[in-house]
């Protein structure tokens, strides 16, 4: 179990995340108006949609606890990762928390797989599409090359659920829902992910 200390005076991270997710929208929405790139929100199959959303998140959040969890080097790597974000997000409400996780899902996807896949994969093929918005959407989050891997996997998941649904529904419920089940597992029971806290 790798330790992590929790101190007080934590940076503030809530206003500069909803900042950098309005960044996000307002990008989206500057591509839509310029490229007019062919984007469904809703589409057909929206229960189908909602079902995938959900159980991927679940399936993700799983395989990303067992992955944390593994006793290798990438897991160690990951656990240490996990562990420098503890002490910005442990500040913040449950409401503030989920509140992150359905901006970050909304704004998020209408960028990279709504504006720039759909954009992309028009102007050159699905294929490339898919790879550019998720190499893209990886740098975003770059903080170590172990996220930048970690979001490049999620990213290609998401990418392809999209190019296959065809619409934005099921990836922003899949992301978001994704996004709050790790914010709450990492502020409330970091042990799961084989952290321990140091008061």
């Amino acid at each position: 179990m790798d330790a992590v200390d929790q101190k007080e005076g934590n940076p503030p991270v809530f206003l500069p995340l909803i900042g950098t997710q309005i960044v996000c929208l307002l990008l989206a929405f500057l591509g839509f108006y310029l490229a007019s790139p062919k984007v469904l929100i809703i589409g057909d199959g929206v229960g189908l949609q909602v079902i995938i959303g959900i159980l991927g998140a679940v399936f993700t959040c799983g395989a990303i606890l067992l992955l944390t969890r593994s006793d290798t080097s990438f897991g160690n790597l990951l656990r240490k990762q996990t562990g420098v974000l503890i002490p910005l997000f442990s500040k913040l409400s449950f409401f503030q928390l989920l509140l992150i996780a359905l901006v970050v899902g909304i704004c998020e996807e209408l960028l990279f797989r709504g504006f720039l896949q759909s954009w992309l994969s028009e102007l050159s093929t699905p294929f490339w599409g898919v790879l550019a918005a998720t190499t893209a959407f990886a740098l975003f989050h770059f903080s170590s090359w172990v996220y930048i891997v970690v979001t490049f996997g999620i990213g290609l998941v998401l990418g392809v659920v999209y190019q296959v649904f065809g619409s934005l529904l099921g990836v922003i419920i899949w992301h978001a829902i994704y996004d709050a089940i790790v914010l709450i597992v990492l502020t409330q029971y970091p042990h799961w992910l084989g952290i321990t806290i140091e008061e």
